[in-house]
């Protein structure tokens, strides 16, 4: 009897996968979608305009088209916090006011995956990292508060004496005298 049942019970289920429509249903009008991303110096804080912000792009991968793309600007984040206190799984660590962020709105009608493309520090070019994520977004499902975050490596080193000048003619010198 028992055997009966669960036989029974399973052809029900599978005849409802097979004459059903798909478990989610996705109309043709678009569904505004937003998202927050967050570019941050690995085990470090995130990067702000004090570096000039990080470029961010967000790319349909089926398609190759652009989505979103902007420039992430604000500060860099709670320093207590981020590089103070011990971290627990899940707690907002990079979301507060003060740090930096892009926001994008995309209109979405079907689950859609992308690839988010940074780089950073835009005000230093010769310590430029990029780095990308790539993730399915569905329509209507926000990703705010924490965001995306996105790490990337790096060092901005300026060279402070001798000046690059000085350098620079000190290049000049060897390279004549050989």
């Amino acid at each position: 009897m028992l055997k009966n049942l669960f036989w029974l019970l399973n052809i029900t289920i599978l005849i409802h996968g097979i004459f059903s429509p798909g478990t989610q249903s996705f109309s043709a009008e678009k569904i505004s979608t937003k998202i927050i991303v967050r570019v941050v110096s690995k085990d470090a804080k995130v990067i702000g305009l004090g570096v000039g912000g990080a470029f961010v792009r967000i790319k349909n991968l089926e398609t190759g088209e652009i989505l979103a793309q902007g420039k992430q600007e604000g500060g860099t984040g709670d320093t207590d916090r981020i590089m103070v206190q011990p971290r627990r799984r899940g707690e907002t660590l990079y979301g507060t006011p003060d740090a930096a962020f892009f926001q994008a709105e995309i209109l979405l009608d079907k689950p859609t995956q992308v690839e988010i493309y940074t780089e950073a520090p835009l005000s230093y070019p010769h310590a430029i990292q990029k780095g990308s994520k790539t993730l399915t977004l569905m329509p209507g499902k926000h990703i705010l508060d924490e965001g995306v975050i996105i790490e990337l490596n790096g060092l901005i080193v300026n060279i402070l004496s001798p000046s690059p000048a000085i350098l620079g003619e000190a290049r000049k010198k060897y390279r004549v005298a050989r």
